[in-house]
This record gives C-alpha cells, sequence and structure tokens, in this order.
C-alpha cells in the first residue's frame, strides 16, 4: 500500500477545563519519530500519545502540538495562619527596633506565602478524556491526507514504472542484434586483413560465442522483469511499502547500471540513460512513502 508521510490533521474535543485541540504534523524519514509539546496534561500523557500514533503510523517525523483554552483561574488560597505569624513578627520587629507602625494589607500580601495557588489535581484519565478523542480526530484527518497523497504517489509511480516495463522491452528487442552486428563487423575486418587468404572458421566462432556472452544481459533483463512485478505487489498490497519498495528500486538500480556496462551500442545506451533517469526519478518519490 503507498501511503505518503507528510500529512496535517486537526482535532478538537471538549476537555476538563475547556476546549482541547491537537495537531498534528508529519514529514518523511527512515524511522518513526514523534515528538509531543504543548499542555502540562500533554507531557504527562506524551507516552500514551506516542503509543497510540504508533498504532496508526509505521514511519514519518510526527510532531504532536497540544492546546487547550486558558480556563479560568481557581480562587488562590489564603494561608491565614502563615499571615498571622507575620502579622506578630512584624509587631515584633517594630518592638525591638522602635519603629512605629502597624502591619497593612500592602505589606502582608508581598509575602508569596499568604497567598497560593490551589494544588493543580493529576489525573491522567480526566485528562485523557479531552487529548484522547482530539488526537483520534486528529490522527484520523492526518492519516486520511497521507493516504489521498499516497494515491497521487502510487498513479505517478504506476507511469514510471510502465516507462521502465517498456524501456526493458526495447532493452531485449535491441540485445540480439548487437551480436549479429559484432559478427558481420568482425568478418569484414578478418576479410580485410586476410585478402582473400581462408580463415580459420572456428576461430571466429569461439570468438563470436566469447563476445556474445559477454554482452549477454538476459540475466539482468530476468531479475528487472521480477523486480519490476515485485514492485507493482508491494504497492497494491495492505501493507506499508515503504521499505519494500526503496530495497526493489536498489536492486533495480543494480540491474540497470549492469545493462548499461554491458550496452556496447549506441541505442541501447540510449535506452539505459533513459532508464536510469526514471529511476531517479522514482527514487524521490518512494523517499516520501510509509
Amino acid at each position: 500500500m503507498v501511503t505518503s508521510m507528510t500529512g496535517f490533521g486537526r482535532g478538537t474535543a471538549e476537555g476538563p477545563d475547556g476546549p482541547v485541540t491537537v495537531e498534528i504534523r508529519t514529514v518523511n524519514n527512515r524511522f518513526l519519530d514523534v515528538a509531543v509539546r504543548g499542555t502540562p496534561q500533554a507531557t504527562r500523557l506524551e507516552e500514551r500519545i506516542r503509543e497510540r500514533i504508533r498504532t496508526r503510523m509505521e514511519r514519518g517525523k510526527i510532531s504532536v502540538a497540544v492546546t487547550t483554552e486558558s480556563p479560568t483561574p481557581a480562587a488562590p488560597v489564603l494561608n491565614l495562619e502563615r499571615a498571622r505569624g507575620y502579622v506578630e513578627a512584624l509587631r515584633e520587629l517594630a518592638a525591638a527596633t522602635g519603629v512605629s507602625g502597624e502591619p497593612d494589607l500592602a505589606i502582608l500580601t508581598a509575602f508569596r506565602d499568604v497567598f497560593t495557588s490551589p494544588p493543580e489535581q493529576v489525573d491522567e484519565e480526566t485528562d485523557w478524556r479531552g487529548i484522547g478523542p482530539a488526537l483520534e480526530a486528529a490522527l484520523e484527518a492526518c492519516t486520511a491526507m497521507r493516504r489521498r497523497e499516497g494515491e497521487a504517489l502510487a498513479a505517478d509511480l504506476d507511469k514510471r514504472i510502465e516507462h521502465l516495463a517498456e524501456g526493458l522491452a526495447e532493452v531485449e528487442r535491441l540485445a540480439p542484434e548487437r551480436t549479429r552486428a559484432y559478427a558481420e563487423r568482425l568478418r569484414e575486418r578478418i576479410a580485410e586483413l586476410l585478402n582473400g587468404t581462408p580463415s580459420d572458421r572456428e576461430r571466429l566462432e569461439q570468438e563470436l560465442v566469447l563476445y556474445a556472452d559477454r554482452i549477454d544481459v538476459s540475466e539482468e533483463c530476468t531479475r528487472l522483469h521480477s523486480h519490476l512485478a515485485q514492485f507493482r505487489e508491494a504497492m497494491a498490497g495492505s501493507d506499508p511499502a515503504g521499505r519494500t519498495l526503496n530495497f526493489l528500486l536498489q536492486e533495480m538500480h543494480r540491474e540497470v547500471n549492469t545493462v548499461g556496462s554491458k550496452a556496447n551500442d549506441a541505442e541501447m545506451t540510449r535506452v539505459v540513460v533513459a532508464m536510469k533517469e526514471e529511476l531517479e526519478k522514482i527514487r524521490e518519490q518512494v523517499q516520501n512513502i510509509e
């Protein structure tokens, strides 16, 4: 199955403290790399978020951003005992130093521990009730986008694989002609050199056999046919195809390079160069397939 590693998705859900929004951005990467940022709740649930993404995505650099609308701040907690302690301490200080005056509210509120924030209630399940559905909606949207992009990639790859198949058929058509052309050139050259003297036909045939074996590309062509068929099967299968396609592409490069080294013919060389250009375009596309 061809799925792109490029995608974006956003999801929103109602959390305990208000609406929660999750945004997911994905780009290509050799492995699965998930980064989570945002609210303290998201930080506490980071591993849970990672695990959920792993069930939906095989590869890619995944950025997850969690945001929430700022809730109404909770009323501060008055530490009355601490405030009374400060009043007594200040009065004692005044008596000891002879400084006149009584402690007032301005002085007391300057002490940070007179008013404190209420303790935060940490409950992962409560936090997940907001983040979980928003994450699921974002994943669904991002996955859908990656699939749509994958369909476009698959259509392009289908055409390029067909071009490779046409090039391979042309190589197989041209291959036998090279031996016949070489035999004709060799006979003409020998005739010129011998100037009418009878030639050693057995030696000539041996030379032709050695040449034909040296430039034979039948094995490479057979393997290329197999690789092309496997490439199409991987694209049509249900499993993520990226790694398989990348491996097959490397093998196709190897076979085409070998055919090129054995070409020894201007027309076949032209066909091989066109096949290499097509393989390079395929390589660029495969880099973005999950």
